[in-house]
């Protein structure tokens, strides 16, 4: 599951980038900059809270 979360989280940043940097001038950049943001800082959030239940201390 940590390798989907990776691939995904690669795409999303990908989508970032192509959002800020390909779409100018498009209507829909900043809602799919945003969008790919934080489905991006989702998955690091995520990721985080599964390795702190995994090694409590």
């Amino acid at each position: 599951m940590i390798k989907a979360l990776e691939i995904i989280g690669f795409a999303l940043i990908g989508g970032t980038v192509y959002s800020y940097l390909g779409m100018i001038g498009h209507e829909a950049r900043w809602p799919v900059f945003f969008g790919c943001a934080a489905g991006a800082l989702a998955i690091i959030v995520y990721r985080k809270k599964i390795r702190e239940k995994q090694n409590p201390q």
